[in-house]
């Protein structure tokens, strides 16, 4: 755009090029100093804001947003340390980007504020929220903070959202009442270095969206999802990453339960979309030491109605239920991740197909946080399945699974659940557990690719039938090992003919 073109818009809004420029007396500490060629920037003060925090400033604010996109794009800057009262929501266009400095302008909202939003956009490509605060103070007209609808090219980078603390949660659709930030049918968005907090839900993505990004923010004490990607019949996510986020204290209300990162289409109707191509990596994830049900979190990373996606290097702690947790997935790869100290077991395979479990550390699960799902036996991994359901085609190997408590909780390092087949259980590190290293419930072709080396046959924990361990140094006239021939603690074993004396 030409400066010409930038003062006839600016002359038809009523405000002359030269208010434009910042005023030397104010401290070069708090504010960007734009040039007089710094022609796609648009100081909110040129067009009346004040930002003292008792004068309403959504009109000026939208003047210059309105400036912007009629020049054909460009920066609204608000001042840093401001706050900025609004009395109405803001409309964001496509090329305009609402910014501070790094410090961040506050936008606040007038007493009685009455909308359901404060920042909206519709259709807009090429816009930008950076650094900037969206205080709401927990107003009862609101449903979200920020509602992006059909946008593209979009970041929203170094903003601090807090305050929609209501809402409602419907469990068969899926669906949450409110959000602070929430996408719908959005393409190529990036949400960044951004603190969610005082929420009912930090982040939702719904609709048919493409290409999203979730990077290195921070949620804290929300009700009930931290990061929730929503579906159901007609819509999914495409090409998801969830990457270097830090959540806690989600949830912590009795009878609610919080998912810090929940991606589901809603629930086992076999027409649901699925979530493609989606990457959850590098996540720190605490739970709040509650059970499920009773204030505490379910799954900390629940990874519902997926196919195709890479869950790696998370860390996943102290969580109500399950540390990682997959339903109704295909085609997963869930490696290097370290998950312990949770009320059931480590890693879920819950009725999910073609599942690689590899590398990951699991220990100290099953900590019963005064809140007993139920008295079947849980391991450190565990694969599973509703009745009608299966879990089929799942390696698992190169895991450690241990408990190394002075009282032992996690029953297994890995348990098998009846309703499981096609099971390959390669070479682990199954030690310390309270019950036994491995235990099945299924004999749908679940094959060991493992050797056990022993001096002797097993006198504790729980052994399957059919499972041999190897004499670790066999001479002439002792066996080269044993199999167990009666499943149980530790079972019965039979020698194998060794060498001849």
């Amino acid at each position: 755009m030409t400066a010409t073109n930038r003062r006839q818009v600016l002359g038809m809004l009523g405000v002359s090029a030269a208010a434009m420029v910042p005023l030397a007396a104010a401290p070069a500490e708090a504010q960007t100093v734009y040039k007089e060629n710094d022609i796609d920037v648009y100081p909110a003060a040129a067009f009346g804001a004040v930002g003292n925090g008792t004068t309403d400033d959504a009109a000026a604010l939208q003047r210059a947003i309105d400036a912007a996109a009629a020049a054909g794009g460009g920066t609204v800057h608000l001042r840093v340390g401001k706050r900025f009262l609004l009395g109405s929501p803001l409309r964001l266009k496509s090329g305009v980007t609402l910014q501070s400095d790094r410090n961040r302008a506050t936008l606040a909202l007038s007493a009685g504020y009455s909308q359901g939003h404060v920042i909206d956009a519709d259709q807009a490509k090429v816009v930008a929220l950076r650094n900037l605060a969206i205080v709401c103070e927990q107003q009862p007209s609101l449903t979200r903070a920020v509602h992006l609808s059909g946008c593209s090219d979009v970041v929203i980078d170094n903003v601090h959202l807090e305050g929609v603390n209501q809402g409602t949660y419907d469990g068969p659709s899926g669906v949450a009442s409110t959000a602070l930030l929430r996408l719908t049918d959005c393409h190529r968005a990036r949400v960044s270095g951004c603190s969610f907090t005082q929420a009912y839900v930090g982040l939702n993505v719904n609709g048919n969206s493409t290409h999203i990004t979730i990077d290195d923010n921070d949620f804290h004490d929300v009700t009930q999802f931290g990061a929730h990607v929503l579906g159901n019949n007609a819509s999914h996510t495409e090409y998801l990453t969830v990457t270097r986020n830090r959540l806690e204290r989600i949830g912590g209300k009795p009878g609610q339960v919080g998912y810090p990162i929940y991606i589901t289409c809603g629930g086992n109707d076999a027409k649901a979309h699925k979530h493609r191509f989606v990457r959850i990596s590098d996540n720190h994830v605490i739970g709040n030491k509650l059970a499920y049900g009773k204030g505490g979190n379910a799954d900390l990373l629940a990874v519902y109605d997926i196919f195709d996606g890479i869950f790696e290097r998370n860390s996943l702690f102290f969580g109500g239920d399950a540390g990682l947790s997959t339903d109704r997935c295909r085609k997963l790869v869930i490696s290097g991740n370290i998950t312990a100290h949770c009320n059931t077991v480590g890693i879920n395979v819950w009725q999910s197909n073609d599942v690689t479990v590899v590398g990951n550390i699991v220990y100290n699960n099953h900590q019963n946080y005064d809140g007993k799902l139920s008295d079947e036996p849980r391991g450190g991994i565990r694969t599973y399945a509703r009745k009608d359901f299966k879990a089929e085609n799942v390696v698992i190997t190169g895991n450690r699974c241990f408990d190394d408590q002075a009282i032992k909780t996690q029953d297994y390092g890995i348990f098998i659940h009846s309703r499981t087949r096609g099971v390959d259980i390669g070479p682990n590190t199954l030690t310390g557990n309270k019950d036994g290293m491995f235990r099945t419930g299924s004999t749908e072709d679940i094959t060991y690719s493992f050797t056990i080396l022993r001096d002797a046959p097993p006198t504790e924990g729980y052994w399957e039938k059919g499972m041999i361990v190897q004499n670790r140094a066999p001479a002439a006239g002792q066996p080269f090992g044993w199999v167990c021939t009666v499943a149980g603690k530790p079972g019965t074993w039979l020698p194998l003919p060794g060498p001849a004396a």
